[in-house]
């Protein structure tokens, strides 16, 4: 993804004229809790659609396993009509594994490319793919591609943390293929026939059965201290494969990539397909951006990506500018057809989209739409970024020291301006000389300076 920072007068223009009429003629759509009310309940605001389809709360997972020791939860499709084409092959997933929890995930598959965030702890992920075995160690802040097909599993190897891992999943079906079976879940080998199974494995069935149908222990079960540690020994962080270097898999630390911006109000960090070649295969980059407590990021936008963005430290609150074409009028358009088409076309009204978010929030910014995150004053908001079809992809800043706007040449800003309010306009564009990342509203109205690192 590349920053856009000098762009032609036109397109500058445009924007110019483009936010001057969003501000005259904004909608405001609040979901989460409303700000000043903290009785409001999560996941509810002002409109009765609750803010669909950009903002998912807590209520929008469902629960895929549970144990006393484990928990995997999956969020509900993307299938609004207005993100479908974008994203709707993706869905966000969540697996919590308890601390140093000697349990270990039952191998299987799933039909779906997986990239893995690891949010807290460390474990190891033994892959069985292309007739090898890799047992790659991954901790906190990695980020790891998994092809569909792979056969996984995996244990906690931390003493005193749970093992938390946010999953961007691109499916077929989203389904999970276990080889070995019994007491849930079933093995995928039960569907062929006796006759199969014993050619194919030449075994005695009573053989086939005591190996793949008598386990007892579920998806997840108690693994040993020695076990653990066995299976610890022989991972690594990638590296020694036997395969061509791009073709490897292997954890990748997102906060040891150089940031691409960083002040005292927050930091980004980013892997692209250019340092691994599995994101550059699914069109993806992953970036983590962190805000400093009171802090925010400058309104921006993406030029081809759209961004399933996932808060994983903190709370706050987004805004993200939305024209009113996109999603008001759906049924009239069904049932006026083309005339009303035509009117809403002519439409150059905005509304803006609001929620409170805390850790496990989802929002999803669609290409084009300016939007910006807000820290709150208890602490640093970190959120994980995933950005979908990200190739040839730009970021276009809109306030700040990198701002788009600032390319403006004198003939466009009397346009837009007038001859009198030239001067003033330009003043204010300029005014910001932080980029990327700026004093919150807070810290604006307190008139405060810089916050301490993080």
């Amino acid at each position: 993804m590349k920053t856009s920072v000098a762009r032609s007068p036109l397109l500058a223009l445009a924007l110019c004229l483009s936010l001057s009429t969003a501000f005259a003629s904004r909608d405001v759509e609040e979901v989460g809790w409303r700000r000043g009310e903290a009785q409001e309940e999560w996941g509810k605001g002002r409109s009765g659609a609750g803010g669909r389809p950009y903002y998912f709360g807590e209520e929008s997972f469902r629960e895929w396993s549970r144990t006393p020791r484990s928990h995997f939860k999956l969020l509900e499709r993307f299938d609004d009509e207005l993100l479908r084409g974008s994203v709707g092959d993706y869905r966000v997933a969540y697996l919590e594994v308890a601390l140093r929890a000697f349990l270990q995930l039952q191998p299987s598959h799933f039909d779906a490319d997986e990239v893995l965030y690891v949010k807290e702890g460390e474990g190891v992920l033994v892959l069985l793919r292309k007739g090898r075995r890799e047992s790659l160690c991954v901790r906190e802040g990695d980020v790891m591609v998994i092809p569909a097909g792979s056969i996984l599993y995996s244990a906690n190897t931390h003493r005193s943390k749970w093992l938390r891992v946010v999953m961007l999943l691109n499916y077929a079906s989203f389904e999970e293929f276990f080889p070995v079976g019994g007491e849930g879940p079933d093995s995928y080998l039960s569907a062929f026939s006796d006759e199969v199974l014993q050619a194919a494995f030449n075994s005695r069935w009573d053989e086939l059965e005591r190996v793949f149908e008598r386990q007892s222990k579920g998806e997840i079960w108690q693994a040993s201290e020695e076990q653990i540690q066995e299976l610890s020994r022989s991972c690594s962080r990638g590296g020694g494969g036997s395969g061509s270097k791009e073709e490897e898999i292997k954890p990748t630390s997102l906060p040891g990539q150089k940031p691409r911006y960083s002040n005292n109000h927050g930091r980004m960090h980013v892997i692209t397909g250019d340092e691994c070649r599995h994101l550059r295969d699914l069109d993806l980059e992953v970036g983590i951006a962190n805000i400093t407590a009171g802090s925010m990021m400058a309104p921006r936008y993406t030029t081809r990506a759209t961004t399933i963005a996932v808060v994983v430290e903190g709370s706050g609150y987004f805004e993200m500018a939305c024209p009113l074409k996109s999603d008001s009028g759906r049924s009239e358009r069904r049932e006026h057809g083309k005339e009303e088409e035509k009117q809403r076309e002519k439409s150059r009204g905005y509304k803006q989209v609001t929620a409170q978010i805390k850790d496990g929030s989802v929002i999803v910014l669609p290409a084009g739409y300016p939007a910006t995150f807000v820290a709150g004053n208890e602490g640093n908001l970190a959120v994980v970024c995933f950005a979908v079809g990200s190739g040839n992809d730009e970021e276009v800043f809109l306030a700040g020291g990198n701002s788009l706007l600032e390319q403006l040449d004198a003939a466009a800003m009397a346009i837009v301006f007038g001859e009198q309010g030239r001067e003033g306009a330009d003043s204010v564009i300029g005014a910001q000389t932080e980029s990327v990342f700026l004093r919150g509203p807070q810290q604006q109205s307190r008139g405060g300076g810089g916050v301490s690192d993080m």
